[in-house]
This record gives structure tokens, sequence and C-alpha cells, in this order.
């Protein structure tokens, strides 16, 4: 999928002065927090740019790891890296452009359930691959403040039970599987019906598994899958192929992850009645 410019970067690609690529043109923006663009390099093959525009960006991270598991041979889903720097104090990366579909976009294509949820297995059964590495490499994973309990004071009685459950039933989080930190949709590429590639290494490291999962499951807003028990249990059937996880720890998660999304959205009321049903179902 090809995207417009949709906002003025802070460095201009074209400017930099790139040691292992040349630019050809940029074929692409990607909408994200860090500016990335789609570029076809004079070889005629593609690359991702990405310049460093988020406080919260590690690109230092993502670099590290993607090496860490290529040097090991530890999974070959990963982009390769065709350069790293840093100009006026912001990361760049050059990545190698994985081809691959999104599940939004084959799904917007095909509704048929049985189909949905062959797909939704592969993408659970990935994860559990991924969360096979071995972790002793790596450092902690960087963690969001959506997986700690929300600091709230004022909420709707709606969500008032789910509160009392995380505080009544947390945990300690012991840090001891690899994890990808960012395991959405959004970030796996699928193509003739297998996933072809994971991109997107900035929160990976050694971190909680139940963490990984939930984030994956979790529904975003404008997203048209996962919204129903069948597609979490069609994941969670692709995980426990190949992995173990503990119930309970990842009821709190997605219990946790369910209510930072609540809150975040207190505009989209269809969104939060849509959180509200997914919070009763895995109760």
């Amino acid at each position: 999928m090809k995207y417009k410019k949709w906002r003025d970067l802070e460095i201009d690609p074209l400017s930099i002065n790139f040691k292992n690529i040349k630019i050809k043109e940029i074929t692409g923006y990607m909408p994200a927090g860090n500016d990335v663009v789609e570029v076809m390099l004079e070889d005629e093959k593609y690359a991702y740019i990405k310049i460093e525009r988020s406080k919260v960006a590690c690109f230092k991270t993502e670099v590290n790891n993607i090496n860490i598991i290529k040097t090991n041979n530890y999974y070959n889903l990963v982009p390769d890296i065709l350069e790293y720097q840093n100009i006026d104090n912001k990361d760049i990366i050059v990545l190698e452009k994985i081809e691959g579909k999104k599940l939004s976009e084959i799904f917007s294509k095909n509704e048929r359930q049985d189909i949905k949820n062959k797909y939704l297995y592969k993408y659970g059964q990935e994860l559990a691959k991924i969360h096979n590495i071995p972790c002793d490499k790596f450092d902690i994973a960087k963690q969001r403040p959506i997986n700690e309990k929300p600091d709230i004071k004022d909420y709707d009685s709606r969500i008032k039970k789910y509160i009392n459950y995380l505080n009544n039933n947390d945990f300690k989080k012991e840090y001891n599987t690899f994890i990808h930190g960012d395991f959405h949709y959004g970030n796996v590429l699928f193509r003739y019906g297998k996933i072809n590639g994971i991109i997107d290494y900035e929160y990976s490291g050694r971190g909680l598994k139940e963490q990984d999962i939930a984030w994956a499951i979790i529904l975003r807003p404008g997203q048209k899958f996962m919204n129903k028990k069948e597609e979490i249990n069609a994941f969670l059937d692709g995980y426990k192929s190949i992995g173990v996880y503990d119930k309970d720890k990842l009821k709190w998660c997605l219990v946790n992850g369910y209510i930072h999304f609540y809150l975040m959205n207190k505009n989209n009321k269809d969104y939060q009645k849509n959180i509200i049903n997914l919070l009763e179902l895995i109760n």
C-alpha cells in the first residue's frame, strides 16, 4: 500500500550522504510516530528509511537486536539493515523492504471467517516462534506505560470492576523471554498465504511473553478483526501449537491493555463499547 506525503519531514532523505545506498526516488510516506519513507534505490530495490522523530524512538535497540538475531541465526524473518547513522542527534536506519500485506489489507478483500481464522492461527504461531528465540544475549526490553496498571483517579462505572481486578491480581513481572515488543498486525507481513517478514524491533528484548501476546490481540480503533472470541481463540490456538503461556497472566495483561486503550479513546464511544464487550468475553 502506497501513502502520499502526509506531513513535512524533519530531515529530507535526499539530503543525507548515505554510505551504502543511493536513492533513485522516494516512493511512499508511511504513517508512523517516526518519519518513515519508502524509497527505490539505484539498483531498483526498495528500502525503508526511518528517521527518528518520536521521543520514545529506540533505533539503537532495533539495530542491535536485529544484528544479534542474524549473527546467531535465531530467526530468518527480519529485515536486513542497510545503513545506520546519526545526523543532528537523530538516529537514521535504512532497512530492506520486505514484501507483503498486513492482515487489515488481506481481510478487507476476504471476509470469510474460516479464511480469517487460518491467517490468525499463523499470526499466533509466528509469535510463539519469536518467543522461542534464546534471550540470554538481549537486554531487557523497553517498557511502555501501557504495561503497568493505569494511573487514574476518575473513571466511569463500566470499568470499575476491571480496575479492581487489576489491583487485586497484579503479579511480579519476570522478563525471561525474548519478545518482539510491538507484535501487532501492522508489523506482520503475509505473502502467498504465509508470513514473509516481521518488522519494527525497537521494543524487542527480554520481556514478559504474556504482555507480547496481549499486545497482538488487543483491538485497535478501526480494526475489523480480533473483536470476537472465535478470532482470539484462533490466534491463541496457533500460539499453543508451538508455545505455552500462563492463562492468568495473559488475562491480566489483556484486561490491562484493553483498559488503557479504552481510556485513550474517550471520544470514540463505539470503540469503547467494543472494548467493554471484549472485557466481558475474557472474564
